[in-house]
């Protein structure tokens, strides 16, 4: 029997400057538990005949410490998180002007396939924003997510991504297209500034496919 049921909480957003939009995970996890518990309350249904749960969520970046996995907050210029885990920059914030102009004047060969330019509202400048502005020590502890991967990772534990996420806001090239050997591109990683972000088989960006992590379709 297929039951529809409806529910909302609303999720906490911070604008600590014009044009700078914040979100948190633990946040938007809390609201997700709330309307799950809320939805099957509502209509009786048996937590046990559950099968599955999927997450949509905006394309935003998220920040997670790599070896605690705690949320890293994205505030600056301190970076000191204020208990609230602000670790989520929305994707229309538009503080990494700087930095989408710095990407785009490589003219890389990956740019064809985000439409000839990466946007300010995609994920690659706001992790080269984060790199040019957080102290050196504490971005090297980060990795980053799409937010719904990031919830993906929270309900699972795992380092999936998604094509969909990765292609279309981070400069991901499935591995076989236009000579794409890792999928990430090294030569611009290097270019833009973000080289540390190749080590391990670019690990905190997720990995290479079948080496680190899984990607899977979306």
């Amino acid at each position: 029997m297929l039951t529809e049921a409806v529910t909302t909480e609303n999720i906490g957003l911070w604008t600590p400057e014009t044009g700078y939009y914040e979100q948190s995970t633990t946040d938007i996890w809390r609201c997700i538990c709330v309307c799950v518990q809320r939805a099957l309350s509502q209509h009786n249904i048996d937590p046990g005949t559950i099968r599955g749960i999927g997450f949509d969520a905006t394309c935003s970046l998220a920040v997670f410490a790599h070896d605690t996995d705690e949320p890293v907050c994205v505030t600056g210029p301190n970076f000191v998180n204020d208990g609230n885990d602000r670790n989520v920059i929305l994707w229309l914030d538009h503080r990494p002007v700087e930095e989408t102009a710095t990407i785009n004047s490589t003219e890389h060969n990956l740019l064809r396939y985000v439409g000839g330019k990466m946007s300010i509202e995609m994920e690659i400048p706001k992790v080269l924003w984060l790199k040019n502005h957080m102290p050196a020590e504490l971005f090297d502890r980060c990795k980053f997510y799409d937010l719904a991967d990031a919830l993906t990772h929270i309900a699972t534990g795992n380092e999936s991504r998604s094509y969909c996420s990765t292609v279309c806001k981070q400069g991901f090239v499935p591995v076989g297209v236009d000579g794409s050997v890792k999928g990430w591109q090294e030569d611009f990683y290097e270019k833009i500034g973000l080289g540390d972000l190749t080590k391990d088989n670019f690990k905190r960006m997720g990995g290479v496919d079948g080496v680190v992590s899984r990607f899977i379709l979306e």
